[in-house]
């Protein structure tokens, strides 16, 4: 089988909108990353626990560690404030192009199609991206 490029789409809205309607569990999210170590994988950021959970070199049901239950919290307290689901996603500028519309990390959101009442209300903040993958 051959290899190139695939094109993506992601729906995306801003982390900055996520710790304006979640404050207090996208802090404690944050803070979370300060000591924490996950068997040989180091966790010293968001953009590690993205990349790493999002390329499942940690399943988080095995190993539910304090950044996991902390980011779990987040999206919990996220969709009961908006109605919307996020879940965050990496995007490693080494599989894609120069025309991708973001790199690194991005919160996806799910639940705004044929706008939902919560996609209605805030299909300002959301944004669709698009990107290439190489494989």
């Amino acid at each position: 089988m051959g290899m190139g490029y695939a094109s993506c789409q992601v729906d995306t809205i801003d982390e900055d909108f996520i710790e304006e309607q979640c404050p207090k569990e996208f802090q404690e999210f944050v803070n979370s990353f300060e000591t924490c170590e996950d068997g040989s994988l180091e966790l010293g950021s968001i953009d590690d626990f993205a990349r790493f959970v999002g390329n499942g070199e940690i399943d988080p049901k095995d190993k539910p560690g304090v950044p996991y239950l902390k980011y779990l919290a987040l999206c919990k307290a996220f969709k009961a404030k908006t109605d919307l689901e996020i879940t965050l996603f990496y995007h490693d500028s080494e599989s894609g192009d120069r025309y991708d519309d973001f790199y690194g990390r991005a919160w996806q959101v799910d639940g705004v199609y044929q706008y939902t009442p919560a996609g209605e209300k805030y299909k300002d903040k959301i944004k669709n991206q698009s990107f290439v993958t190489f494989g």
